[in-house]
């Protein structure tokens, strides 16, 4: 059901804000709106951005050093009293992770300088001059560079023509290397020359020693850092243990952003805060703010007309697991029907129609079980998993109608789909139109609530009965009332689908073409025989994998590849049913079903609250 929403005005002092806040979001019940007004201001007196994004950065650098929690590895717990508390172990973690970072960028950083440097260096390392005793005198003119290694007859004539000393060295990436002296002369001629036909000058005279030294020094200088940078990842490695400190600081300091970021209107002495909250939880958030001060003004109201307030739906345990199905759709409006009973349901039977497999529904209900005991998902990651979790029941008693074992066939109780497709075909056809007419009767509910009650009778009643009267006939003892069924609802539709026109051309076209959406529910009843061809996809690829594992068990080898092709070929055909069955179940819930009555266009009810990544608050309702 949809819960009804109240518009709260909270008045305190500036000094109760930050205790406010945290109560508020401890219960995690009231979703801060923007006052629309000129004097609106945030909180953000703190620059928690960076902090987050600091604290998150310093996590995912650790977990490059360090094992990365498995997906099955349960999340950490800590006490709220602990939670919002000074957290000066995580921060020093944080800081010494920073320092360690940085010194890593600082000795790559170096090691590529000297890597470069290095390969500046090689094609001279047969030089035997230090670079600092290389530069002009009085009289002579010293230049190194390189020239392209298939100019070699024009670098010669060149040299000859200025009468030129030169020594070549080794060939690098950037060409010849070579040692150029001239005595003193029009150095910008000669070296215009070289130039123009590639020679590239260098200059090395900032280095001291050979290069054969340098390079040497420079190697030595590589190991040691490198040394340095073990000893580094053995402190991060070291800090790893500290890892649930540094992710509680990160929450925390996420959960402070998220207060500072929080607008309302200020005054000299107070502050104004607009939000949503549930018509049942009022009393909870004024516990709240009074259990933190006894200065505070707080209002509920009902929405103003033009208010569109957040949905929150709420249903039993069960049902509620199925939200996540219209919620990935979209939210109900408030004044509206909630799907999620009806809808959840329908998604329950379909999806165990579609496996209907014992084998794979116990495998289902074993891993689901497993990863909700272990992992602890929160939220809709929690509702999903126990959507999946609840539908492998029904893959398991529908398993048992059809009698199918990992593919095998075994003493149906009802029949079995690859036995007799035509029977199932008809069953899937059925379920399609009671599941269709169960979201047009929950359109009639709709109606008959807004007073249109003749509206429910013309629109939808009139399509049943004349659905269900094309039905009976298929059925010789029912196909006379079949008939008169068919030409009752057939009539009504023609006499009423044009009531809204002006005239009665209009009001005839109109009957005219409501009678031609035959087609389109024709249309989405035929659309249910994907349940039959999901069913046979599986059953056939189970029944294909079986086969194949007895082809080849005939010895002892053999049978290691059957056992290989039992647990590969069956954990692929597991997930991929699980995948189809999962998407074509919602494609029939959010086409065939939701468009028989469902607006959708909701807006989500986004509280302040502690949305936690990486650890559990527990003891959330203590003190209160």
């Amino acid at each position: 059901m949809i819960i009804p929403m109240k518009k709260a005005r909270l008045i305190i002092l500036k000094e109760d804000r930050s205790k406010v806040l945290l109560a508020l979001q401890r219960i995690g019940e009231f979703m801060v709106i923007s006052p629309n007004e000129n004097d609106k201001t945030s909180l953000a007196q703190e620059n928690s951005g960076e902090k987050a994004q600091m604290s998150e950065a310093m996590l995912r650098f650790l977990n490059q050093f360090c094992k990365k929690p498995s997906i099955l590895d349960p999340r950490p717990e800590v006490n709220y009293q602990v939670f919002s508390k000074e957290n000066d172990k995580g921060q020093h973690v944080e800081d010494e992770l920073l320092s360690l970072s940085n010194q890593l960028n600082q000795n790559k950083n170096r090691i590529s300088f000297l890597e470069n440097q290095n390969a500046n260096l090689e094609p001279w390392h047969s030089m035997d001059i230090k670079l600092e005793n290389i530069h002009e005198t009085k009289n002579v003119d010293i230049v190194l560079g390189y020239f392209p290694e298939n100019i070699s007859d024009e670098f010669s004539h060149i040299i000859k023509e200025y009468e030129m000393t030169y020594k070549l060295f080794d060939i690098g990436n950037d060409g010849q290397s070579v040692l150029l002296l001239k005595y003193k002369d029009d150095k910008i001629s000669w070296l215009s020359s070289l130039k123009s036909i590639g020679f590239v000058e260098v200059s090395l005279s900032k280095l001291s020693g050979t290069p054969d030294e340098i390079i040497s020094s420079n190697k030595d200088e590589i190991k040691r850092i490198i040394e340095d940078n073990n000893k580094i990842m053995d402190k991060i490695s070291g800090l790893n243990q500290y890892r649930n400190d540094l992710a509680l600081l990160n929450e925390q300091v996420l959960a402070q952003q998220e207060r500072n970021n929080i607008q309302y209107i200020e005054t000299i002495e107070t502050i104004c805060l607009y939000g949503w909250v549930c018509s049942d939880k009022v009393e909870k958030v004024e516990s709240a703010v009074s259990n933190v001060t006894k200065n505070f003004d707080l209002a509920f109201l009902d929405p103003k007309k033009g208010e569109i307030p957040p949905t929150v739906t709420r249903n039993n345990r069960f049902l509620a697991q199925f939200e996540t199905i219209t919620d990935m759709f979209s939210l109900p409006k408030q004044g509206t029907i909630d799907p999620a009973p009806v809808a959840g349901i329908w998604y329950w039977i379909i999806y165990g129609m579609m496996m209907g497999d014992v084998g794979y529904g116990a495998i289902m209900a074993v891993l689901f079980y497993l990863f909700k005991k272990i992992k602890k998902p929160k939220g809709d990651m929690a509702k999903l998993v126990n959507v999946l979790y609840y539908s492998s029941f029904t893959t398991i008693f529908f398993g048992f109608l059809f009698g199918s074992y990992f593919g095998e066939t075994w003493h149906p109780l009802l029949f079995a789909p690859l036995d007799n497709p035509i029977g199932f075909l008809v069953l899937t056809l059925i379920i399609g139109v009671l599941h269709i007419f169960s979201g047009m009767g929950i359109q009639i509910a709709q109606q008959i609530k807004n007073g249109h009650i003749l509206d429910a009778f013309f629109d939808q009643v009139s399509w049943m009965v004349l659905i269900v009267g094309l039905g009976f006939l298929f059925l010789p003892s029912l196909k006379t009332i079949g008939q008169w069924m068919a030409i009752g609802g057939a009539v009504v539709i023609l006499l009423t689908a044009g009531r809204d026109r002006p005239n009665l051309i209009g009001k005839i076209t109109g009957g005219l073409l409501g009678l031609y959406d035959i087609s389109s529910y024709m249309s989405d009843i035929l659309s249910y025989s994907r349940i039959l061809a999901l069913s046979l996809a599986t059953g056939v690829i189970g029944m294909v994998m079986n086969l194949l594992a007895r082809m080849v068990s005939g010895s002892i080898i053999g049978f290691v590849f059957a056992i290989l092709i039992y647990i590969l070929g069956h954990t692929f055909n597991l997930a991929m049913s699980m995948l189809s069955a999962f998407v074509h179940d919602s494609r029939l819930q959010y086409i065939e079903f939701f468009n028989k009555f469902y607006e959708g266009g909701g807006l989500k009810f986004k509280p302040l609250a502690f949305h936690t990544k990486y650890i559990d608050i527990s003891d959330m309702e203590k003190d209160h």
